[in-house]
């Protein structure tokens, strides 16, 4: 073992303690084969030492009940323990480690490691999984031939797939590849949120004149319920959003009782590929075992997770706040999610029940890149940009800045381990080809995490939130006056 002269923990390792007991948890990302290891489990009298490394106390002057734990040689040898002159410094805007192959920064994302030749710990993920023959993950789509023979042999339904419709990039090029390219039989399904922008609102008008064969629906839930479910997820989860599980619940129960096969939504590789890759454990030089694919316990499982999944037990763990998220609008919005949660009581009793299975498009295949999709739906389907607009990422929402904003503020100041969404989602389409790295940096530039986004103070007043005595958005608990914004 290393000897250290004033052992410390390694910048961005905290002991908390949890309902399980304390654990020290690790506030970035690790390089593989540790990037699932955020979270070591600790005997409580190791917990209370650990707490008191100071990087002041010299090594010899610490208690031998820690100095001689096989624990602590562990964290010594993992570089988790390390000398105070060892301990990395936080990065700053103006000055941080960026990688080599993505956009991916230690600035947005404090704790990402590197490896020596500068690969951040995501691409190293793909690297991993692409070597390792779990690469084919990605192209879990659905496929034209697949789409075609469901669509010919489809009697019991006016319709052959739902689109989830925002009017956004991803869902309109959906909608066209679907009912223009392979002319299939199509119900677009779209849930009016509040802060979709006016100009993807634009493009729904234009896609329902384009397609006059195409049936459209749409629902509208109460301001009022909107608003303080929103007011409510601030509060809880640090952030305001309600998508994207409500539209299935919205939605789900209508395609059920219209038969309709299948159900489309615009999910991208580039989101596909931090659940498959950086939150799962990857084995090197393992070919990845073919799947027998059962996609009807993989859309139950799917629903589940959207109306049933309850507070994650691990409250550190990458996906917690992705989960706490979902639990606190299916809790906060019960009576929009009942019909959803019927459906999966009868689906789970009656095993030959048909139910609408969920699928997406092989969209690295299909668009080839977000600038040809983009100039194939301005082409086909009138598609416009919102004004000011240059990244292709989230075109739909006005809100995206916010949620960027939010969950950049929660990781930096270690309130939770959920990763930035949008700087991944940007490197992972640099290292997929969707996306060339000089336009990711640019789009990187928009995002909500440089500057606080001026739609912010226009949502809180909106939601008759006060963000007093110096408290920020995702940062701190909200002050919540009253809600006049509500009462419409």
């Amino acid at each position: 073992m290393r000897t250290l002269e004033r052992p410390v923990l390694q910048y961005r390792w905290q002991v908390k303690e949890t309902k399980t007991g304390p654990q020290l948890v690790y506030f970035g990302l690790r390089n593989p084969p540790h990037h699932t290891q955020a979270i070591i489990p600790l005997p409580p009298q190791l917990a209370d030492r650990l707490r008191s490394l100071d990087g002041r106390t010299a090594a010899k002057d610490l208690p031998s009940d820690l100095t001689d734990h096989e624990m602590y040689t562990r964290l010594v040898a993992e570089g988790i323990i390390v000398d105070a002159r060892e301990v990395r410094q936080p990065s700053t805007r103006d000055n941080f480690r960026q990688c080599v192959r993505c956009v991916t920064n230690d600035y947005v994302l404090p704790g990402l490691e590197f490896d020596e030749k500068g690969l951040c710990a995501l691409c190293q993920c793909y690297e991993l999984a692409e070597r390792s023959g779990q690469g084919v993950a990605l192209q879990e789509g659905i496929t034209d031939e697949d789409l075609i023979r469901i669509s010919s042999e489809n009697t019991g339904s006016r319709f052959d797939a739902m689109v989830l419709y925002t009017g956004g990039k991803d869902s309109t090029y959906l909608l066209w590849y679907l009912a223009k390219r392979l002319k299939l039989r199509v119900l677009v399904a779209s849930w009016n949120m509040p802060y979709t922008n006016d100009t993807c609102r634009e493009n729904m008008v234009r896609a329902m004149r384009l397609l006059p064969d195409v049936e459209f629906v749409d629902r509208t839930l109460p301001s009022r319920m909107v608003r303080q479910a929103m007011r409510d997820q601030f509060e809880r989860v640090g952030w305001p959003c309600l998508c994207p599980t409500v539209a299935h619940a919205l939605f789900y129960p209508l395609a059920v009782q219209e038969n309709i096969p299948l159900i489309m939504h615009g999910v991208e590789e580039v989101q596909m590929a931090v659940m498959n890759y950086v939150m799962t454990e990857i084995r090197t030089g393992q070919a990845r075992t073919e799947r027998v694919l059962d996609h009807r316990a993989d859309t139950l499982n799917f629903l589940r997770m959207v109306a049933r999944v309850s507070e994650p037990p691990q409250p550190y763990s990458l996906t917690a706040d992705l989960t706490r998220h979902m639990s606190s609008v299916s809790e906060l919005l019960a009576p929009v999610y009942k019909p959803l949660n019927d459906i999966l009581t009868m689906a789970e009793g009656d095993p030959g029940m048909p139910i609408p299975i969920l699928h997406r498009l092989k969209s690295n295949t299909a668009y080839g890149s977000w600038a040809k999709a983009v100039e194939l739906i301005k082409q086909q389907m009138d598609w416009r940009m919102p004004p000011g607009q240059k990244g292709l990422l989230h075109t739909s929402c006005r809100l995206e800045k916010v949620k960027d904003h939010c969950q950049f503020k929660r990781f930096q100041s270690a309130r939770s381990t959920f990763l930035p969404q949008a700087i991944v989602e940007l490197g992972a389409g640099v290292y997929f080809g969707l996306l060339s790295r000089e336009d990711a940096l640019e789009e990187l530039q928009e995002a909500g995490y440089y500057n606080e986004p001026q739609v912010l103070s226009e949502l809180t007043r909106d939601l008759g939130i006060d963000p007093g005595g110096g408290r920020a958005p995702g940062e701190m608990s909200w002050t919540l006056g009253n809600c006049t914004g509500c009462s419409t």
